[in-house]
């Protein structure tokens, strides 16, 4: 019945402790026959770990010489083979996440799906008798699943108050085998603008398609698909709490035909017209499908960069270079919080760096004495600021373009913004920060992390789309210095080193504000790769603060809104997961 398997793991103790074995996320019967635990050898615990890693088809013989390096690679290897056997193909899902799913639904009467009317996009617009419903689908190949008018009606009545609906969506092909999901996230506004696939099927009630079709410029039926959804999305100025999406297939398309894009003037046009004066400019994304909004600056706006540091001048040095070589395209001031350097050759660079400030560029050192407490610094650091715009700054972060500074504060000023972040690279350009997933490894991960290429699209195109995300990495945050300050900077107090954007970020959401990633700013983070699990008292408190953030905000870790909850918590890689318990509306 059970298919026997023997393993070994070297675990390694540097004092007599209480070993704890604990299993996480077993998603099928288990049964443990024997468990041993032999006191191995210092030097055959070596040999085993060399031979494992040598079994290896990407080592060809050379294995790390220092033993911490070895030990780390040790970890990753058994953290990737566990990644591998936990992949989940999309007919597993569907058999076992979809099928009882649907299975559970109630009973669909013939008078609750009259109340429906299926519109195909291109076909005569016609209003609809009050208290119905238009399920609006774009013609490239869309069709309802047969469980979508059951599910809909049941998402009505556990969200009465929705008016605009959403859910996921596949591919099908001829022969009725269906691939390449498109598992979405709650309602993201900022994606929705910037992504003109956001989704093929949209379920409206009868007032707003009524509405809109009343409006003074009746749309035709030609009109373009992303304009309808702007133009329904115009209805429903201050009311976006009535926008629901259905973690549930709800439509299947037949090739893989993208939905036609608005031009981007046009779209800058809509935008217009919904917000006056305040609306962006929009341009095309370059690298991918999709729009990059540019946000009006206000002239009296002052960016505070913060940078801490303490030693490695070699790095403040890079990251202060790149700030020169690329402009921020704003007025700036660069505050360095130096937490007790004692190099040398870091002393005379702050030096250097404080005789250079000057009335067009203010550039101060703040001390920051006493034992590394990143959140204290940066509050104390933040107390000599004079802008209006607060960024916190990483000394191991090199931007790469120019503009850096007028995305992230025009950003940060927007009505309603909490946190703006940036993507981050390592040096080699693979993907370091894509924004931050709650839940991923029990706690936060980082959004498509160490994908190839930093033109790659990403999940659905959503690593080069601006878009809404629970939280963004305090390596590059930006934040307006009235929600800095309503807010009451980082905890300094229980999350003095690990977590605390996290919940800053979070605590943003719940004052109602918005966080948000911009692929558009991009820098190098020189984070290692390779940096293993904190040992000693370094570990001691970073469990402190993982319990602290599970106490303050429990189970919204586990279900972040920016992320579907049928993809992976093991690694913010996007893969398919068998998890149970998926809300129908959210």
């Amino acid at each position: 019945m059970y298919p026997v398997r023997r393993r070994w793991r070297v675990v390694r103790l540097s004092r007599p402790a209480v070993v704890t074995l604990e299993l996480q996320r077993v998603l099928q019967p288990l049964q443990l026959k024997e468990l041993w635990l032999l006191r191995l050898p210092r030097w055959d615990a070596w040999r085993r770990i060399r031979r494992r890693l040598r079994q290896q088809p990407d080592v060809h013989g050379h294995l790390p010489s220092r033993l911490e390096q070895l030990w780390r690679s040790y970890n990753q290897l058994l953290s990737a083979q566990a990644r591998r056997h936990s992949l989940v193909s999309y007919q597993r899902w569907q058999r076992l996440v979809e099928c009882p799913a649907v299975t559970a639904l109630p009973p669909l009467t013939s008078q609750k799906r009259n109340l429906f009317h299926q519109h195909r996009w291109g076909s005569p617009l016609t209003l609809v008798p009050p208290n119905h419903w238009v399920v609006a689908l774009h013609p490239a190949g869309a069709v309802l699943s047969g469980w979508a008018l059951q599910s809909l009606a049941e998402a009505l009545r556990q969200a009465p108050q929705a008016r605009l609906l959403y859910g996921d969506e596949d591919q099908i092909l001829d022969e009725g085998e269906r691939h390449s999901p498109q598992f979405k996230p709650a309602w993201n506004r900022e994606l929705c603008w910037c992504d003109p696939g956001y989704s093929s099927c949209w379920v409206v009630a009868a007032e707003l398609w009524n509405g809109w079709l009343d409006q003074a410029v009746r749309p035709s039926a030609g009109s373009n698909w992303q304009a309808m959804v702007l133009g329904l999305l115009a209805q429903l100025q201050g009311e976006e709490e009535c926008i629901k999406h259905l973690p549930l297939v709800l439509s299947h398309r037949s090739g893989s035909a993208e939905l036609e894009a608005l031009p981007a003037a046009d779209l800058e046009k809509l935008l217009l017209q919904q917000l006056g004066a305040q609306a962006p400019r929009v341009s095309s994304s370059t690298n991918s499908r999709g729009y990059r909004l540019h946000w009006p600056l206000p002239a009296s706006t002052l960016l505070s960069v913060v940078i801490p540091t303490r030693d490695r001048g070699e790095l403040l040095a890079a990251c202060l270079a790149s700030i020169e070589r690329h402009p921020a395209q704003c007025d700036l001031e660069i505050v360095v919080a130096d937490n007790g350097s004692s190099d040398p050759g870091t002393l005379r660079l702050l030096e250097r760096f404080q005789a250079e400030s000057s009335p067009a560029r203010r550039q101060i050192v703040v001390a920051t004495p006493g034992p590394f407490n990143y959140s204290a610094i940066n509050n104390r650091a933040v107390e000599h600021c004079q802008g209006s715009v607060v960024l916190l700054l990483n000394n191991d972060v090199e931007f790469l373009s120019s503009g850096w500074g007028h995305e992230l504060a025009s950003h940060a000023l927007r009505s309603g913004i909490g946190c703006v972040g940036a993507q981050l690279l390592y040096p080699d350009h693979s993907v370091q920060h894509g924004g931050v997933i709650l839940g991923v490894g029990g706690m936060a991960g980082h959004a498509h992390q160490d994908l190839a290429g930093d033109a790659a699209p990403g999940y659905q195109g959503r690593l080069q789309l601006p878009q809404e995300l629970s939280a963004v990495t305090g390596a590059c945050l930006a934040i307006s210095r009235e929600h800095w300050q309503q807010l009451g900077g980082l905890d300094a107090t229980h999350l003095a080193v690990n977590y605390n954007d996290v919940d800053l970020c979070l605590r943003a959401r719940q004052l109602g504000l918005r966080n948000l990633y911009l692929p558009q700013v991009r820098a190098i983070h020189h984070e290692s790769k390779s940096r293993g699990r904190p040992e000693g008292a370094a570990y001691r408190q970073w469990r402190r603060e993982w319990a602290v953030m599970e106490r303050r905000w429990g189970e919204l870790l586990l279900r972040d809104p920016a992320y579907s909850p049928h993809l992976s918590l093991e690694a913010a890689d996007w893969s398919l997961a068998l998890r149970s318990g998926a809300p129908l509306v959210r």
